[in-house]
């Protein structure tokens, strides 16, 4: 461990052995759509550090535009999951301001603070680490401030003041730079923190000896052709080279150098050369990934990183478009690529705007034939068709005021077993109702409801896409955003899918001509990415 601050960020393997690990806490408190103060941007970097933090088998406590009661919640449901918490991690980037003593994080509905207001809209930042501080060696804190956004009162400074408690990795800088170092180095097991970009500024007890994600090893086993084994399994010159700067003088030196050697000689690892001199940001890597996507390439996620998906994607597009097959990307054909898809993302947005015009059209029209009158068959009938249409509310509490109706005037016996069926809501229960009363005064009711479970269960696989692409709140979160941003009300922007969220899904699925499932898909998401 050393106390630095760093200009590159490099990695290297290490195998020591490391004893079992007990659950891993990270805590995510993000600030972006603020009330009174500037919005930010950091949800996307956020929902990416958090899908990472997941996949190591973080348990992921969350504050996501919260007021200060709910972010002093997550605070505290923080501070008990952490006391068993092996590792913890935090990640903090919104308004931050300090006084001389603290620095404090402004929540969603801080108003003009000063030094003796600030409390009232806002959490500190001090007792985060001193609950960092109970796991030395394990413990990183990442701080993003908005700098020259944050609007700071009499008596608040702009610039942290806290200093790391020994054994904790305090980091200080962009979103996004802190997010690439923690996915990049931190989360990748058995890499070590060598130094960093310029842009962050780090204190405390860094992990430059000891991986923050270990790689574990069991007793016995010969490390240095553990290594190799990796590096060979790596392939690349990155590989090859971190071998020989951990082993210089090792039994597989010479095969390491004449790898590096044959590698650079081929004509990939050129490309790929050509490639890494663009000093590609995560944020563009997630430009290029959606651009290949709204072209009709899959890279297999939009995250910032170039797996196997982006490369194949690469390819087949470089393929289609005449360029030599390398998997990577040129700057010539990173400017093509961009302005093709913003040509086919302004193409999809016409399409979808007369798609959502016709429907609007087509659905008034169905609602003055059936609905309008107010009868129950044609309420049902509109639902049918447009369960998401422009008069839905009004069809659905117009069909809740026949069903109380029909309740006061239906037998005791029926509607005690109506109320008992509601409260099962399966289509089990629905079927004995209707086995039981084929024309009771439910009877409709239940065909309806029995028509909806089973439309839903047909949505299991998108349900499950959802939970890979859009599975944690923060995601959620620049879901809702977006919808808002095209046009679709998702009700309250909270990173919880609600039954107006659902709707608002639907909506926008139907005009962008997506399989309407009411589910975030990646085609789903791919769309709502390119909204601007």
């Amino acid at each position: 461990m050393k106390h630095t601050t760093g200009a590159v960020l490099l990695g290297a393997l290490a195998l020591a052995p490391i004893p079992a690990l007990a659950d891993d806490v990270a805590l995510i408190v993000a600030g972006s759509d603020y009330r009174y103060l500037p919005d930010l941007d950091g949800a996307a970097e956020a929902a990416t550090l958090a899908e990472a933090l997941e996949a190591e088998g973080f348990a992921i406590v969350s504050a996501l535009d919260r007021d200060a009661a709910g972010a002093a919640e997550a605070l505290e449901r923080f501070r008990a999951e952490a006391q068993e918490a092996e590792r913890v991690f935090v990640f903090v980037t919104g308004h931050i301001l300090s006084t001389t003593r603290e620095s404090w994080f402004l929540t969603r509905y801080a108003e003009d603070p000063t030094d003796f207001t600030i409390g009232t809209g806002a959490v500190p930042l001090g007792p985060v680490l001193d609950i960092a501080a109970a796991h030395p060696g394990r413990a990183v804190v990442m701080l993003s401030p908005a700098g020259e956004e944050d609007p700071g009162g009499p008596g608040l400074l702009p610039e942290l003041v806290l200093e790391a408690p020994e054994g904790v990795a305090l980091f200080e800088g962009p979103a996004a730079d802190l997010v690439s170092t923690a996915t990049g180095t931190l989360l990748v097991p058995g890499r070590v923190l060598r130094a960093l970009p310029d842009s962050i500024a780090a204190t405390g007890d860094l992990p430059d000896t000891i991986p923050f994600t270990p790689l574990p090893s069991a007793p016995g086993v010969d490390r240095e052709a553990a290594f190799w084994d990796v590096v060979k399994t790596m392939g690349t010159a990155e590989a090859f080279q971190t071998y020989l700067d951990t082993y210089p003088n090792g039994r597989f030196a010479a095969l390491a150098r004449a790898a590096i050697g044959a590698l650079r000689d081929d004509a990939s690892t050129r490309a790929e050369d050509g490639e890494a001199a663009l000093a590609l940001s995560r944020e563009q890597r997630r430009d290029i990934q959606r651009d290949l996507s709204l072209l009709g390439y899959d890279p297999r996620g939009i995250d910032g990183i170039f797996g196997p998906g982006s490369r194949a994607a690469i390819t087949a597009w470089q393929t289609a478009s005449g360029y030599p097959a390398t998997g990577y990307i040129t700057a010539d054909q990173r400017r093509v690529l961009a302005d093709r898809a913003a040509v086919r993302a302004a193409e999809l947005e016409r399409e979808a705007a007369a798609r959502k015009a016709e429907e609007e059209r087509q659905d008034t029209a169905y609602w003055r034939e059936t609905g309008r009158g107010g009868d129950e068959a044609g309420l049902r009938a509109y639902l049918a068709r447009y369960p998401d249409g422009l008069f839905s509310d009004v069809a659905e509490t117009r069909l809740a005021e026949i069903e109380e109706a029909r309740r006061a005037a239906a037998a005791e016996e029926e509607r005690a077993y109506w109320d008992q069926v509601r409260r099962e809501d399966n289509a089990a229960a629905y079927r004995r109702y209707l086995d039981r009363y084929p024309r009771g005064a439910f009877s409709e009711e239940a065909r309806a409801r029995l028509d909806a479970l089973t439309a839903e269960a047909g949505n299991a696989a998108a349900k499950a896409e959802e939970e890979r692409v859009a599975g944690n709140g923060v995601t959620r979160l620049l879901v809702e955003n977006r919808l808002k941003a095209a046009g679709y009300d998702p009700g309250p922007t909270d990173g919880t899918f609600n039954k107006k969220t659902r709707r608002a899904i639907r909506q926008f699925q139907r005009a962008a001509g997506i399989e309407v499932s009411g589910y975030v898909t990646q085609a789903t998401m791919v769309r709502l990415l390119a909204v601007r």
